[in-house]
């Protein structure tokens, strides 16, 4: 299989996964889990899986030099705890389409404002172009939240943006303190393993204790196995045989593509605006990675 091939197929794989971690996440916080439980699910299968990749391999490690433990922190905060928290709260209001327009869509936003706050980049005109189709997406999305959406939605609709925000300051500081994706995802899983796990034991409200075993494990190894670990190593191996723009191209059918699956398997009805939310989203997703690669790769767990 030619270089291409491959690159085209880890790219759509990661699609895949973050479509499924919007579909799974908001069918789990639907019916056996609550916010808490996802986090600790997602951190300790991760947290373990990592542990586990680093004692078994020889040589090759990761690079930590230059990573402070105050800046490992800010890393484990805004791409770990921060994104999870605020992510696994919107999906127990918001419809699954919802988080992929606000959340996954409109993710290039957040990144493009934080990384001219953070690392004083400019904004090209193409990428101002995208930008505001995806501002107009969100505002069609916040049409829909008030005309056809449940009560409750305003708040997974609040949520799912500062979840983007939380992701793209991760971004920005690992680009700024020039931490790999794939150290910065090993930080991230062991960090909030070891912090968070503790504290949702001795704390957090639980549903875990009542859901189904076979739920816990097949939960547990997507969120944290799949959707974390698996999606980033998809997405480092896509953009090394097809380059960052392509990949991100291939991944902007994530919004379109959840949105319509929600469909069937949510029961989540689709409105006018809200297609056309997700239409100018993804334009707007397009319009902006075409017009040239970034310098860094967006890392994987974004959508996830």
């Amino acid at each position: 299989m030619s270089t291409n091939a491959k690159g085209v197929l880890f790219a759509a794989a990661t699609a895949l996964i973050w479509c499924f971690f919007i579909l799974l996440s908001r069918l789990s916080t639907r019916s056996d889990f609550n916010a808490f439980d996802l986090g600790f699910l997602r951190f300790s299968s991760a947290g373990l899986t990592v542990l586990l990749i680093l004692l078994l391999r020889r040589g090759g490690g990761p690079h930590f030099a230059g990573v402070t433990p105050a800046r490992a922190l800010v890393l484990a905060l805004f791409g770990g705890a921060g994104f999870s928290a605020l992510a696994y709260t919107a999906f127990m209001y918001a419809p699954a389409a919802h988080g992929a327009v606000l959340m996954s869509g409109a993710l290039p936003l957040p990144t493009a404002l934080v990384a001219l706050l953070v690392l004083g980049e400019t904004i090209s005109r193409r990428k101002a172009l995208g930008l505001a189709a995806i501002i107009g997406g969100v505002a069609l999305v916040g049409v829909h939240s008030i005309r056809d959406a449940p009560p409750d939605a305003w708040i997974g609709d609040i949520c799912f943006p500062l979840a983007a925000v939380s992701w793209a300051f991760f971004v920005a500081y690992m680009r700024k303190w020039k931490v790999g994706p794939i150290d910065a995802t090993i930080l991230v899983c062991l960090i909030c393993c070891v912090i968070y796990v503790p504290a949702y034991l001795l704390w957090a409200p639980k549903k875990l204790l009542v859901a189904p075993l076979a739920t816990i494990l097949l939960t547990s190894f997507f969120q944290g196995v799949i959707a974390l670990v698996v999606s980033m190593w998809c997405f480092n191996r896509a953009v090394a045989a097809l380059g960052a723009t392509r990949t991100t191209m291939i991944t902007a059918v994530v919004p379109g593509v959840s949105a319509l699956i929600a469909v069937p398997l949510l029961g989540e009805p689709l409105s006018l605006f809200l297609v056309l939310g997700v239409a100018a989203v993804t334009a707007g997703m397009l319009i902006g990675v075409t017009g040239g690669a970034p310098r860094t790769p967006l890392p994987a767990a974004a959508a996830s």
